[in-house]
């Protein structure tokens, strides 16, 4: 019997563990938010499924190479957009890490079984949607989403204090990021409370768009203090706060790393269509045995 799904699967469980000996490819989800409303027509459904996984498979060599990709694969109703990026902080390794983990958790939107044709992902160091139409330019939508950690800083923590360095440190990001190629961190650190943040715009939104998304995103995320953390998940920006530093200083490519970590990190991020290819295998057998049961069943 070919082993060779099987391994695959298993290396793409080990991914889960990598970071722990390649540094932090920040690969934590932090929201899915899939188009279950948006299914493609039983007719559709296998040209669909085939324009899908073009597309992401366009999307991985790209990643790799520069950090983001934006793909279109298909015509008419079963065209397929997809777009990836890594936030600009991550080193290239890291960011293949945690894209890799990313493309494979977005099938959780059932883009095989049921032709979902919409879906976004949000890491905390990478970033995937899939949909039907150009969003490419798109700064705001209905799936946005504000994520707000369930504990609230600790009791020995000037609330008011907090509130207000979140407040300054988010003004501040917002401000910054559009100057600076839309990625900007920083903290701010009064009274003796220190909060840490980062904001960034994905690379086809242009400046005004990325200033409107991260103001509509600095006043979602006011809704979060006293929470110790606190995420917009916008269309077209990323905006995060936290009590711990979480980002690293510098976006200038660190040293590189031995060439087997390089190789994981490549292979991890071209194991999708093995594993997806597996998944369309088992969802069409089940389907399959399904049927042959209910015929041999005969009429009730």
């Amino acid at each position: 019997m070919n082993q060779s799904p099987f391994f695959l699967l298993l290396l793409l469980l080990f991914s889960f563990s990598a970071k722990l000996c390649l540094s932090d490819p920040r690969a934590t989800e932090a929201a899915l938010v899939c188009k279950n409303n948006r299914t493609a027509a039983p007719a559709d459904r296998q040209t669909f499924i085939s324009n899908f996984l073009a597309a992401m498979d366009a999307v991985t060599p790209l990643i790799v190479r520069q950090k983001y990709a934006a793909v279109v694969n298909g015509t008419g109703n079963t065209k397929v957009y997809a777009y990836g990026e890594c936030m600009k902080d991550l080193d290239q390794i890291d960011c293949n890490i945690c894209f890799a983990q990313c493309k494979t958790q977005v099938l959780r939107c059932l883009p095989f079984q049921l032709a979902t044709r919409g879906g976004r992902l949000f890491y905390d160091g990478c970033y995937i949607r899939y949909d039907e139409y150009n969003f490419f330019n798109e700064s705001l939508g209905v799936g946005d989403r504000t994520v707000c950690a369930a504990k609230d800083v600790a009791s020995s923590t000037n609330q008011t204090v907090f509130e207000a360095n979140v407040k300054r440190l988010v003004r501040n990001l917002s401000v910054e990021a559009p100057k600076n190629d839309g990625f900007f961190v920083g903290s701010v650190s009064k009274g003796n409370v220190s909060v840490y943040g980062l904001a960034q715009c994905w690379e086809l939104v242009n400046s005004s768009a990325c200033e409107n998304c991260l103001a509509n995103a600095v006043l979602n995320i006011s809704s979060c203090p006293p929470k110790e953390e606190g995420r917009v998940l916008n269309a077209g920006c990323y905006l995060r706060y936290s009590t711990e530093k979480f980002y690293y200083n510098s976006t200038a490519s660190p040293p590189v790393r031995n060439r087997g970590n390089r190789k994981l990190a490549i292979i991890l991020a071209t194991t999708f269509s093995s594993v997806a290819l597996t998944l369309i295998i088992a969802t069409a057998l089940f389907c399959l045995n399904k049927k042959i049961e209910k015929k041999k069943r005969g009429p009730s």
